[in-house]
């Protein structure tokens, strides 16, 4: 298995029409963007990617469009499913289809145990061939990624790190002590940095959907042991503006002011309303 690269992995929006299909042509086209703006590689159909609101054959199709258009880019398969047999499917999909890695959320809606974790990770690390991201996300799923459970897994050979997206640095620096042998990515990006400083991988972000060459520029000062604040504080700049505004109609939007043309979610999430764009241009331009 081919090591899941440190640095900026964008989670990458799934564009739909304004019928609600995915628009192929414009997937494609990001995905181009986001290798020209320095990102390690692209995380599709996660929370920004609208996952849950996808079917498991639209899931594989995303999956095979990205490794078809990867260029330079690892992709990296989102599973966020409570279905036990709907993970093990996209874990074939996506090796079919020639993905680097999974990421894996808890399965959510259901209440479990320790021990329900275990069987469900368990079953896909057992089946999967690419390197898996445990993905911690609590405020989804109702589940935590914990010191327990990680424990249990740490010595299974496919699994290879994390991704936190709780925003809580004690959960984040609670990860950060499997480092090096898990790799270690943020979701919070106003935490960037201090990942990167407590031997962190980056971030698997939502917010490089609009602002990825400033975060990709950060890892890549830190790499050579130079000065990150100012960069940071541009960064914590970007996410306070953009996170006034529901995700990830706020993502999509933004992406019109740098030249993509006009994309939409997929119900039971709405786009923003026309107030709400013109309040995001004035405060987003600025940023640019």
């Amino acid at each position: 298995m081919e090591p899941i690269r440190a640095g900026v992995h964008v989670a990458s929006v799934t564009p739909f029409t304004a019928e609600g299909v995915i628009d192929a042509p414009y997937f494609v086209r990001l995905l181009a963007h986001f290798e020209a703006q320095g990102a390690q590689g692209v995380v599709v159909a996660g929370s920004t990617g609208e996952g849950p609101s996808l079917s498991a054959p639209e899931k594989a199709q995303l999956y095979e469009l990205a490794v078809q258009a990867k260029g330079n880019l690892q992709i990296t398969a989102g599973v966020m499913v409570c279905s036990l047999n709907e993970a093990l499917y996209l874990t074939r999909q996506a090796h079919k289809a020639g993905c680097d890695a999974l990421m894996v959320a808890p399965p959510f809606y259901y209440p479990a145990s320790l021990d329900g974790l275990l069987k469900f990770y368990r079953a896909v690390l057992d089946a999967s061939r690419l390197p898996v991201i445990l993905y911690n996300i609590p405020q989804r799923t109702r589940h935590k990624i914990t010191p327990p459970l990680i424990d249990a897994l740490l010595e299974h050979p496919n699994l290879h790190g994390i991704k936190d997206s709780s925003g809580s640095v004690r959960s984040m620096n609670r990860f950060l002590k499997y480092a090096p042998r898990l790799r270690v990515w943020v979701g919070e990006e106003k935490l960037l940095s201090k990942c990167l400083q407590g031997g962190g991988a980056g971030s698997i972000s939502g917010l490089a959907n609009v602002y990825l060459a400033r975060m990709a520029r950060l890892c890549e000062a830190f790499q050579r042991g130079e000065a990150c604040d100012g960069l940071q504080s541009l960064i914590n700049a970007a996410a306070d503006a953009i996170d006034d505004f529901p995700a990830p109609a706020n993502f999509k939007h933004a992406l019109t002011l740098a030249g993509f043309p006009e994309i939409h979610v997929r119900p039971p999430l709405i786009d923003l309303s026309e107030v709400q764009q013109r309040a995001l241009e004035e405060r987003w331009r600025p940023l640019q």
